[in-house]
């Protein structure tokens, strides 16, 4: 796990216009070194050892060849007896694959090695690099149980029923047994980051890599004193004891912001199918629930169907649902009118005349929102002191942005989708501000920084 402080290099004189963008790399433990000359460094600050007898559900990937302790790669998470969560890159490095599990420290061993049956990246997952676009979250079974502590409740890996768990402003635990700087590769202990900020992406990994929202969180600080290494890559960002992300990315050089592959949407959905169809066979005799769910687009209400859930050895003595609004129902064909459109998490358990259960869930979407919040975004490109702001990548789901407000950083303030404005000579780094404003009165900001120089009669900017 790197805890690390970004020190960027300096220099007084005017920056390169043709400067080259940050790159993105995946922390495995294949992924390159920053180049020493031109790429962040990094030194150890902060965070502190875990241990797996606190966390039972982390697990290390190892694979033949890698020069990391035990040949360690990436970090993982146990979710059911045989089924491991990851990232999908993680198949990708040359070398069998295998996992290694109890160890808190991957020098002194002590673990137990388990064979992998089988390595399921998502079906949209491109290799070898897909993890620049998404679809980053890969499904590992192994041959054998995974030897947990007896009574051990694995944790929930989200779905897309969870999308608050990840909203800027959350704070997520992160574990790793990767590296500690770039470079290094004694260092086998696992590691943790108590409380790492999940952020806007947009302003922060939107500005290296090809960030993509729906299928990547973002989390990090500014100076990069927390953050993730080669050999962190899989690893689970968990949230409220949820497993809302599977370390992707970072931009080359540990710390600064990084990219977790989003199971707080589609790719979560997958993950638990992949679970569901891998994991615990459950009980002998068990009922199975299924349901289906028909939502008027116009009016907040649905109907629900229940009757494709099934009984092996017997029969469904009751069905009981939880609609997501804190109202409840019965039957096998209940309908359910909400107190107002949006979009809600639905669970129905099945019991069986044994007494034996089964639950499944959910999201629906009913009637039509209005007054979404939208989301701002824009760009900013400068010559010398002239910059010009640009807004019109912002979004709003219900296409009703009504006003685009600007704040330069220095004071002044500008209005419209796009915009321009001159900077005074001086060397300082501003931050602009864009503010939308849809016409139900919801709001929402992006922040960018504007970086000039002092060169000569006039200041040389950039937006970073």
């Amino acid at each position: 796990m790197a805890l690390s402080t970004l020190v960027p290099g300096v220099s007084s004189a005017a920056p390169a216009v043709d400067s080259p963008a940050p790159q993105a790399i995946n922390p495995t433990d294949t992924a390159p070194d920053p180049d020493a000359g031109g790429g962040p460094h990094t030194q150890i600050v902060g965070g502190e050892k875990a241990f797996v007898k606190d966390y039972p559900f982390i697990i290390a990937m190892l694979r033949e060849g890698g020069a990391r302790p035990m040949g360690q790669t990436c970090t993982a998470a146990v979710v059911a007896k045989r089924v491991i969560v990851t990232a999908a890159h993680c198949k990708d490095g040359q070398g069998a694959k295998s996992m290694y599990y109890g160890a808190d420290d991957l020098t002194v061993g002590g673990g137990t090695k388990i064979a992998v049956k089988e390595y399921l990246q998502h079906p949209n997952y491109d290799p070898p690099n897909g993890w620049q676009t998404g679809w980053d979250v890969g499904i590992v079974v192994t041959e054998t149980d995974i030897p947990v502590p007896a009574g051990y409740k694995y944790p929930r890996v989200a779905a897309s029923g969870d999308s608050a768990l990840t909203q800027p402003g959350k704070n997520a635990l992160l574990l790793g047994y990767g590296r500690i700087r770039d470079g290094e590769n004694e260092f086998g202990h696992l590691k943790r980051v108590a409380s790492y900020p999940i952020v806007n992406g947009s302003n922060t990994c939107g500005s290296f890599g090809t960030f993509n929202n729906d299928y990547m969180v973002c989390g990090g600080y500014q100076d990069g004193h927390d953050g993730i290494c080669q050999g962190d890559s899989g690893g689970p960002m968990v949230v409220d004891g949820v497993i809302v992300g599977v370390a992707s990315w970072v931009k080359v050089g540990c710390g600064s912001y990084g990219a977790w592959g989003r199971l707080t949407g589609t790719m979560g959905d997958w993950a638990n199918e992949m679970i569901k169809k891998y994991g615990d066979p459950g009980e002998p005799g068990a009922p199975t629930a299924a349901f289906t769910a028909n939502c008027s687009t116009s009016e907040p209400s649905c109907s629900f169907d229940a009757s494709g859930s099934s009984d092996p050895n017997g029969s469904i003595s009751s069905y009981a649902w939880k609609f997501g609004d804190n109202q409840t129902g019965t039957g096998v064909t209940p309908s359910h009118t909400y107190g107002q459109a949006g979009t809600y998490t639905v669970e129905l358990t099945v019991t069986d005349n044994e007494g034996k259960t089964d639950t499944e869930t959910k999201q629906v979407t009913a009637g039509k929102q209005q007054g979404q919040a939208p989301r701002a975004s824009f760009t900013v490109q400068c010559q010398w002191d002239n910059c010009t702001f640009n807004g019109t990548g912002s979004t709003d789901p219900d296409n009703d942005i009504a006003t685009y407000d600007w704040k330069f950083g220095d004071g002044t303030t500008g209005t419209g989708a796009t915009t321009t404005h001159k900077y005074p000579n001086r060397q300082t780094t501003y931050t602009s501000e864009l503010k939308v404003t849809d016409r139900a009165g919801n709001a929402s900001t992006a922040t960018k920084q504007v970086q000039c120089f002092s060169v000569g009669s006039q200041a040389f900017c950039f937006g970073q």
